[in-house]
């Protein structure tokens, strides 16, 4: 039988669709460890994914040897089809080079977005500036009393815009547990950021733990996350709920 280019990640189909995600995981990882250390999960239960699932190896050997092995094995009462998959994961690409992991990228990225609305920010302070200046001494002395009106007219607009910003009227919080220690406020953003109305996130006490997430690791972070709507948030609740971070580090996420 020949096979597609050997890789160790294991693209997983044919998988009964109503068990639900976390057991999915669980028994997938139980059904492949034998052949191999096995260093992510990712099951998929929404959109064109479900029925699906990839499973990483850390050897490319023990992803060979499960194919050969548990091709055509019933799990769950259905013959699971498997094949190598076209493209390195996550976890693949953030063993070899870190720097091309998905949530470096993600960070990166949004460095750069920061950076780049930081330099638009101070060109245009640079340009009210010059144009304020010009104003002055065009006008003269006479013109004085008007030009602070307006500048003080400038500022209560502006401390009016602030207010707004501060304000979080209709904003939804979503929760995320059970994160290692080496996640940090930056990262989360970055994760968060590829998603439509992200605003921030900020770190939480443990204690800010749903019950109805799994119990986390000892030493597991919270985050807190703010969307502009509950559309947008339960958005990115559903791809991100059950995330591996870290082998064995599964992120718990809902809505606050």
């Amino acid at each position: 039988m020949a096979f597609a280019t050997p890789s160790p990640t294991l693209f997983i189909g044919n998988l009964e669709t109503k068990t639900k995600k976390p057991e999915l995981r669980q028994q997938l990882y139980a059904l492949f460890t034998p052949f191999g250390r096995v260093i992510d999960v990712v099951a998929k239960k929404h959109d064109g994914g479900r029925g699906q699932a990839f499973v990483v190896f850390e050897e490319q050997a023990a992803a060979t040897a499960a194919l050969r092995g548990l091709t055509g094995e019933t799990f769950y009462s259905r013959k699971i089809t498997i094949a190598y998959s076209k493209t390195a994961s996550n976890a693949t690409l953030a063993r070899i080079d870190p720097t091309q992991s998905r949530d470096a990228k993600a960070v990166e990225a949004a460095r750069l977005v920061v950076s780049r609305a930081q330099g638009e920010y101070e060109q245009l302070e640079k340009e009210r500036d010059a144009a304020g200046g010009k104003r002055e001494l065009d006008d003269g002395e006479e013109a004085g009393p008007a030009t602070k009106r307006v500048k003080q007219e400038d500022d209560e607009d502006e401390m009016e815009i602030e207010m707004e910003d501060d304000d979080d009227g209709g904003s939804v919080n979503v929760i995320c547990s059970n994160l290692p220690a080496e996640c940090n406020e930056d990262i989360m953003g970055a994760l968060f950021s590829q998603y439509p109305g992200f605003s921030r996130a900020t770190l939480v006490p443990p204690t800010s733990v749903p019950s109805s997430h799994p119990k986390p690791n000892a030493g597991a972070n919270t985050f807190r996350a703010v969307f502009a709507s509950r559309a947008q948030a339960e958005a990115a609740i559903a791809p991100l709920n059950g995330y591996l971070m870290q082998p064995g580090w599964e992120m718990g996420v809902s809505i606050e």
